[in-house]
């Protein structure tokens, strides 16, 4: 059984700790913890949970010998249970928890930068996300994400993530929130998760400076691709195998189940204004679909919204007739 870790007494402040889940990672793995130990404070620690890899990556994490990294062998959860099952057991006493991959590589400073934005919103929950280098397998420079068009919102996080995970860190009040929550049935995507859930009762901030290096291969499982057309043929692809509408859905679901009672009533206003939970399944508002208020960070992505929502609602979507 996977319990919650306990760290050994600290000297230096912040307390970081990072939570990765790995999974046949044995190629860019150590590449990406040599960065991060290099910048990790003494008493930082590391906690890796291994969602059944077949591979080596286990064999080499522990051949660094390093005291600072903790792994944990598990099942196959997928990418987003495996987090927030680490991230149910990280220390309730940790200032900062941060959020990494496994074949990334982490810009120098990283740690201090995302602390250094996370300190003055230390009186109550904070999420802190950035940019990215995109790169190629090889670490050769593919471009830099854009700022986002529109700042965080509760609005924005119902329909749509702009935080990439790797490069998210939350402070204490933040992790207790979140771990009130647990391990939600339902929830698809663990960053999309924390944005939604810190825009509820929190302060979500966007740091437009790219943190790390964002490795672009063939096994990420989510990514940006090369440049405009590769990244929205990535989201075509990930729209088409997939119940996106049942996603998001299904998060609504989970955030009223887990927090409903707890949501301020402008909070709960908006949601229910625009999404009815019948039974334990959130379903979308016609008026979501009709309503003037603007949603997403692009015109396009706002069409997609809509496009996807109306034929879900006429049961035109998924093809397949999956439902989450």
């Amino acid at each position: 059984m996977e319990d919650q870790i306990t760290l050994t007494p600290h000297s230096t402040s912040p307390r970081v700790v990072v939570l990765m889940s790995s999974y046949q990672g044995e190629k860019f793995i150590l590449e990406q913890l040599e960065s991060i130990l290099v910048q990790l404070p003494a008493d930082g620690r590391i906690l890796i949970r291994d969602d059944g890899s077949r591979d080596r990556t286990m064999a080499l994490v522990e051949s660094l010998n390093e005291p600072r990294v903790t792994t944990l062998l598990g099942e196959n959860l997928g990418f987003g249970a495996s987090f927030l099952t680490l991230l149910a057991m990280a220390p309730t006493d940790t200032d900062m928890v941060m959020f990494a991959d496994q074949d990334d590589v982490w810009l120098p400073g990283k740690v201090d930068r995302a602390w250094q934005h996370l300190l003055p919103l230390a009186s109550g929950p904070a999420l802190y996300g950035s940019a990215q280098m995109l790169v190629d397998e090889h670490l050769r420079p593919l471009h830099r994400t854009p700022p986002w068009p529109r700042g965080p919102s509760l609005a924005g996080a119902l329909t749509e993530n702009i935080i990439t995970g790797c490069t998210a860190a939350i402070n204490r009040p933040a992790l207790e929130v979140l771990q009130q929550g647990g391990v939600p049935a339902g929830v698809r995507f663990h960053d999309w998760w924390l944005y939604l859930v810190i825009s509820a009762f929190g302060t979500v901030v966007y740091d437009d400076e790219p943190t790390l290096l964002y490795r672009q291969h063939g096994a990420n499982q989510i990514g940006h691709g090369a440049g405009w057309w590769g990244r929205h043929q990535r989201m075509v692809r990930f729209v088409w195998r997939n119940d996106w509408v049942g996603i998001l859905l299904a998060q609504v679901s989970a955030l009223l189940r887990h927090y409903g009672h707890r949501l301020d009533p402008t909070a709960r206003d908006l949601v229910n204004q625009y999404f009815a939970l019948i039974g334990e399944r959130a379903t979308s508002r016609w008026r979501l679909i009709f309503s003037r208020r603007r949603w997403r960070q692009s015109a396009l992505r706002e069409l997609a919204l809509r496009l996807l929502l109306a034929l879900h609602k006429l049961r035109l979507w998924p093809l397949s007739g999956r439902r989450l």
